[in-house]
């Protein structure tokens, strides 16, 4: 099949899965990261773009464009391209990667992202680099757990983020990474319909911070796995611009992957992330979006701890045709004192897979609690 059939498909179906979007209680503030995430999935599954021939041109470029329509976003316009290029002659080291995209919507939903990647020569270190602004219309419950479930109509909130952030690693073998990273986090509340939600917390913050990454990856195939493990570590020590008071920020993933009978493979997701007693509410985690605890509004809880876990059965039912089913759990904390095993907030569902070039389609239906639901459309798997 033809690379031009192929992106037109692959436009095709990013247009059109928004628009079965319409669930309960959808705001799905991760489009950027998403996005990033399938134009870097199409590059690396066509050969031609990451190992170029001999005589081509250096630096290789994808446009990327699309539109989608969502109840809270309205129609939104987005745009870009990804770039692949070369370090080295030697094809065994990556391609290294440098990409660019926007999108706005009616409702003044602005988002923007520059994100790059580098090997050096010898494919033993790689630096990674990325911006990110975004300009946010949505609901606001207020901060921690009973606000959340209080059944109390939210009010509405305008976030702006910007979050710069480079890692240095040393790639030790194709499965281990270990470095430092550097980023600066600027958020401001432009518009709250409802400021005693806030208790008195400020409205804006901005922090430099610095921290360690190891990385652990023996996954067979970094997008569609069907055994070996992911596991992420990282520790954060964040500084105010102003001098306050500095916090810190521990966050793990880990993830599993088995085969099971003919077709089917097992997916297990564990995510925690723990902040220490200063850290303002507007960097504490969010529960909700497209990835873990699907079923809720992404930024309904907030709270200053956060850890949950997923398991997910994948199986293939016909040629590229295949379904999910998942159920899991998290919870949300202010402190180890405050942990109740009754807040513990379900996840559960079921979705339709559909694989091209292996790129994943998804179209999931999930549950949380209190008859909260979502359909969500989406590229690549959850986690």
């Amino acid at each position: 099949m033809s690379n031009s059939f192929t992106r037109i498909l692959f436009l095709l179906i990013m247009f059109l899965s928004p628009l079965v979007s319409q669930g309960q209680d959808v705001y799905d503030s991760a489009y950027i990261r998403r996005v990033q995430d399938t134009v870097d999935r199409y590059i690396r599954r066509h050969p031609e773009l990451r190992y170029p021939k001999s005589g081509t041109k250096k630096f290789s470029v994808i446009p990327v464009y699309g539109a989608m329509y969502s109840p809270e976003q309205k129609l939104m316009a987005m745009g870009g391209f990804m770039g692949s290029f070369r370090t080295s002659g030697d094809t065994l080291v990556p391609l290294s990667q440098v990409g660019a995209i926007a999108s706005v919507s009616t409702n003044l939903h602005i988002a923007g992202a520059l994100a790059g990647s580098v090997f050096s020569g010898n494919g033993g270190f790689l630096f990674t680099w990325s911006a990110k602004f975004n300009n946010s219309p949505g609901r606001f419950w207020g901060l921690g757990y009973e606000n959340a479930a209080s059944g109390k109509d939210p009010g509405s909130m305008t976030e702006r983020r910007l979050r710069i952030r480079t890692d240095y690693l040393y790639r030790h073998s194709g499965s281990f990474m270990a470095g430092v990273m550097l980023g600066y986090n600027f958020y401001k509340v432009a518009e709250l319909s409802a400021p005693e939600l806030l208790e008195g917390q400020p409205l804006a913050a901005d922090y430099l911070y610095a921290g360690l990454r190891l990385d652990v990856d023996t996954r067979d195939d970094m997008f569609s796995p069907t055994e070996g493990l992911y596991i992420n570590l990282e520790q954060g020590f964040w500084f105010p611009t102003v001098m306050d008071s500095w916090f810190s920020k521990t966050s793990f993933i880990a993830d599993f992957y088995f085969s099971g009978w003919e077709g089917a493979v097992f997916a297990v997701d564990m995510t925690g992330e723990f902040n220490s007693a200063a850290a303002p509410w507007m960097f504490w985690p969010e529960v909700g979006g497209d990835e873990r605890m699907r079923g809720y509004y992404l930024g309904k809880y907030r709270e200053r701890n956060f850890i949950a876990a997923q398991l997910e059965l994948r199986q293939k039912i016909y040629k590229w045709h295949g379904i999910a089913l998942w159920g899991g759990a998290g919870n949300v904390f202010g402190s180890s004192k405050e942990f109740r095993i009754k807040n513990t907030l379900p996840t559960y569902g079921a979705g339709y897979r559909f694989s091209f070039y292996s790129l994943v389609f998804r179209l999931d239906f999930a549950f949380g609690n209190n008859g909260q639901w979502a359909v969500l459309a989406g590229f690549n798997h959850s986690f």
